[in-house]
């Protein structure tokens, strides 16, 4: 179903939607990923696993899904969450006229560890932060060189994917927040865009492009 306050329209690519704001006139251009990058069917399901973990009624399970999840693909979970982020961030352009690239570089950990309580913390969650919004603007961008730049931060220590799958989910509550503060649900975006496009032939086509 159409996002709240945004409408869907076909364009002639036959992988990528338009998104468009009827009030501001912006609209973008949504295109699957290639399947051999991220496949659009884990990017469906991890929507409808974050979207269950934002409500506290299906957490638990929610929680407890995208953990199994995480264990058996750390990787392709983590690059799927950036890529849903990257979508939301673009509705959020849409509707606020804010840059992509502000609203990205914005997201921060929300709790007391920015605040005088734990200073000290600051410097590892900013690190841990940092990494995040890294696979989202790869993921929002298509730029090799950021895309690099993500897979270094993933290498080290063994274990930083998984921990990063994990404090992603604060971050996109607070992207959820934005979008439903400016009139904008986020429900089964990625689900409209996988029913309605098929998957690309080839890699020359960014997922997230202005058409405005």
């Amino acid at each position: 179903m159409p996002s709240a306050g945004l409408a869907w329209q076909t364009l002639s690519d036959p992988g990528a939607l338009a998104l468009v704001d009827p009030e501001s006139n912006r609209a973008a251009a949504l295109a699957r990923p290639h399947p051999a990058d991220l496949p659009m069917v884990q990017i469906v399901d991890l929507e409808r696993l974050v979207c269950g973990w934002l409500a506290p009624a299906s957490r638990p399970q929610s929680e407890r899904h995208l953990r199994e999840q995480m264990m058996v693909d750390p990787l392709h979970t983590l690059r799927g969450m950036c890529w849903l982020m990257a979508m939301w961030v673009v509705a959020i352009h849409l509707r606020t006229g804010r840059q992509p690239t502000a609203v990205v570089a914005d997201l921060a950990f929300p709790g007391i560890w920015r605040g005088p309580e734990a200073p000290k913390n600051a410097q590892l969650w900013e690190n841990l932060a940092g990494r995040i919004r890294l696979g989202v603007l790869a993921a929002l961008t298509s730029d090799a060189a950021t895309d690099e730049q993500f897979r270094e931060a993933l290498r080290h220590p063994a274990d930083i994917t998984s921990i990063l799958v994990h404090y992603a989910l604060p971050m996109m509550a607070g992207l959820h927040r934005q979008m439903l503060d400016n009139g904008v649900d986020p429900k089964e975006m990625a689900g409209t865009l996988a029913l309605y496009t098929v998957d690309p032939q080839e890699r020359t086509t960014a997922c997230f492009r202005p058409l405005t």
